[in-house]
């Protein structure tokens, strides 16, 4: 696999992605995104909620990731995600239904819990609509 890494997706329902990657990025818990080139240094970090990109045949591509960690080596790069979409799972209209939903019950949020459920419900909702393709 030379200038390669494999990437693969996984969650506790199904594998998400398993492919070739000339480079890819993903959010950590906590340092922000982590760019991956063939032959970083092997590291193992918690991932955080939002994009994963990577590059395929010189095109960007964008996967959803939602907690979970990963573990990088030199020619390879496996993500354990709580949840985790390529694009063609997820409808525009289903995401835009979500959102609205979301920013109703920030309004009507009756405590703290409530506001923080709503907040990662609309978060999660922007994070998958920025998936979809334009």
């Amino acid at each position: 696999m030379d200038g390669h890494l494999l990437l693969e997706v996984v969650t506790p329902e199904r594998k998400v992605f398993s492919a070739e990657v000339s480079e890819l990025s993903f959010p950590t818990a906590h340092r922000g995104y982590y760019g991956i080139l063939p032959g970083h240094t092997p590291v193992m970090t918690p991932v955080g909620d939002g994009l994963i990109t990577y590059v395929q045949n010189g095109q960007k591509f964008l996967l959803t990731v939602f907690g979970g960690f990963a573990e990088v080596g030199p020619d390879r790069v496996t993500i354990l995600a709580r949840e985790s979409e390529t694009p063609e799972m997820l409808d525009a209209t289903t995401l835009t239904v979500a959102r609205q939903e979301a920013l109703q019950r920030l309004k009507e949020a009756k405590g703290p819990l409530d506001l923080a459920k709503a907040q990662a419900d609309l978060d999660a909702a922007e994070i998958r609509s920025q998936a979809l393709p334009h």
